[in-house]
């Protein structure tokens, strides 16, 4: 009877083993799928990244990375919404500069937002060249920009003031 006993004593002892283990593979599952939607994520910021970087941002890259409806808002305060509003914002962008270089200096991914910092020399159409530091915040749903607010100076875009004659 001694022998039962003890083999009943060490039953409990491995259940407990088996019931310790279980939670730390749970918690490995559950943890899984964050890694997933965030490289999900990182992956649509080094896509808007290569995007912005490109020879050119017309309608084919607007219907890539947003969806129809998508509103985006400059650091002036104008914002334009849909496909035609961003195509219209690009054509007013491309005549007011010539050229413009970017780098991206930090990229933050959310569960639901990208933030880029852009450190970018522009190059205007009346020749001036500007350095321009601008934030993005891109708001995501569904893997595609759902809206998108942009931070910067826009003094720093402006024409320069012409001072009056005799002043």
């Amino acid at each position: 009877m001694a022998k039962a006993k003890k083999r009943s004593s060490k039953k409990p002892v491995r259940a407990k083993k088996v019931a310790k283990r279980a939670p730390a593979k749970i918690a490995k599952k559950k943890a899984a799928p964050k890694q997933a939607v965030a490289s999900g994520m990182e992956a649509l910021a080094k896509k808007i990244v290569r995007m912005s970087q490109g020879p050119s941002f017309g309608a084919a890259e607007i219907r890539e990375l947003y969806h129809p409806d998508a509103t985006s808002t400059e650091g002036n305060g104008q914002s334009v919404a849909g496909y035609a509003g961003l195509e219209a914002k690009m054509k007013g962008w491309e005549q007011m500069t010539a050229s413009m270089v970017s780098k991206p200096r930090n990229v933050w991914t959310g569960k639901s937002t990208i933030c880029i910092e852009w450190d970018s020399t522009v190059t205007m159409r009346d020749g001036r060249t500007v350095q321009l530091q601008e934030t993005a915040v891109h708001e995501i749903k569904n893997g595609k920009i759902q809206s998108e607010r942009y931070y910067y100076n826009p003094a720093a875009l402006a024409p320069p003031q012409q001072s009056l004659p005799g002043v």
